[in-house]
């Protein structure tokens, strides 16, 4: 199937633009990959012109934390051991947010939760015995 090819980045707050909610870090991974999405389709390559379009969509507050973080500076190519780029600004964003990451998606203390409700809940059909194994291996 043919990717959709836009000309240009939605507006904030339109339905096709992509939003994050701060509240819900295991939704940032899918905010880089939608934005990333629009980037291919919109024909945007340059890393400052991505950074600023990353921080465009978001509230007041959280744009101005990833305006602050260092690699937000544009790339320096006379300083190379700096190589601020979006993916290294999209890294240390994400290292803002512990639970973003597959290896700690999910802790010990969620696990007991769903095998504890389990415990107290008799599973008597399949349907819900599949409820329990897709929580299990969320």
């Amino acid at each position: 199937m043919a990717q959709p090819h836009y000309n240009s980045m939605p507006a904030r707050g339109h339905g096709t633009a992509p939003s994050f909610n701060p509240s819900e870090p295991r939704e940032l991974p899918r905010y880089f990959t939608e934005l990333e999405f629009l980037f291919a389709s919109c024909g945007v390559t340059k890393n400052a012109k991505k950074k600023a379009l990353g921080i465009c969509y978001m509230d007041y507050n959280t744009s101005e934390q990833w305006l602050s973080i260092l690699e937000y500076q544009p790339y320096n190519a006379s300083q190379p051991a700096l190589p601020y780029s979006y993916d290294n600004w999209k890294h240390a964003i994400i290292s803002l947010y512990p639970g973003t990451d597959a290896a700690t998606k999910y802790s010990m203390a969620d696990l007991d939760q769903i095998m504890g409700k389990a415990a107290r809940t008799d599973i008597k059909t399949i349907g819900q015995f599949a409820d329990y194994y897709r929580k299990f291996y969320q």
